[in-house]
């Protein structure tokens, strides 16, 4: 956590719904796929403090991302991050009405727990004015917070994960994209110009050819060649992506897997016998 940082005084970060889901799914974070994330392309617009270590989101999403005249939704909950952990404990249901920060964790995983410690929710002020006014018994209020919650809670594990990419050395490749060209037929027949804007790709497949010759950095002996996964390597107060790569001097042998598969073939009893 404490290499953390926002990367920008504005950030806005933008996802497609339906592989967001579908990954969480696949995870088994949720029980269900949801159906209606298709076509829903979701952004999150990241205003942070100028040390990096804080920041205000707000939440926007639309259902047909195709289609320049859909309707933008903003979530009501603004979303607070602060890496330094001083947050306070959270307030009540009716607290929120009034300016109060909420409080989501979860206890099956302290991992997650861990950086839910460090976000934060609060309705914003014209939206807790407005469910004042139209959520009017207790029940109605506790679904207003609990629908709120659920649209947005996961969204900022994600975001935080993805800012420890950004700043991790080689995790991440960065492509500027120009919309200019396409933007000048979109004014000559009078629609919106597109942002210009970066696409970062994920360089966690690529993978490093085996090392040069048998020794490794301290001089020993090399191991038989074999296979590394991608992981994040901490050095000082810099993070950095290894690749995956091939390591040892395949003269010693050559270590295919490490992973030992087990299959059972189901005998066929012509007779049962009790």
């Amino acid at each position: 956590m404490d290499l953390l940082r926002l990367p920008a005084a504005t950030l806005w970060v933008e996802w497609n719904d339906a592989v967001y889901k579908q990954v969480i799914r696949e995870t088994h974070l949720a029980n269900e796929i949801d159906a209606a994330a298709a076509g829903r392309r979701v952004g999150v617009l990241l205003r942070s403090a100028a040390d990096g270590l804080g920041a205000i989101g707000r939440t926007f999403w639309v259902d047909e991302a195709d289609n320049d005249s859909s309707a933008v939704t903003l979530s009501p909950l603004e979303t607070h991050i602060d890496l330094r952990g001083e947050f306070a404990g959270a307030v009540s249901i009716s607290d929120l009405w009034s300016g109060g920060f909420g409080r989501v964790t979860d206890r099956s995983d302290a991992a997650m727990a861990s950086l839910l410690d460090h976000v934060r929710f609060r309705f914003d002020d014209t939206w807790a004015a407005y469910y004042r006014a139209a959520a009017s018994t207790p029940e109605s209020k506790r679904r207003v917070v609990h629908g709120s919650l659920a649209a947005i809670a996961r969204d900022a594990p994600f975001l935080l994960a993805f800012v420890l990419l950004l700043t991790a050395k080689d995790a991440t490749r960065s492509i500027p994209v120009s919309r200019a060209a396409i933007n000048r037929k979109r004014v000559a027949h009078g629609r919106a110009p597109l942002l210009d804007h970066v696409e970062v790709h994920a360089s966690l497949d690529a993978l490093d050819h085996a090392e040069p010759n048998g020794l490794d950095m301290v001089g020993r002996q090399s191991p038989r060649l074999h296979h590394v996964r991608g992981h994040l390597v901490r050095r000082d107060q810099r993070v950095f992506w290894r690749v995956p790569h091939l390591r040892g001097s395949a003269c010693r042998g050559m270590i295919r897997s490490r992973t030992v598969c087990l299959s059972f073939a189901r005998r066929q009893d012509t007779d049962a016998r009790w």
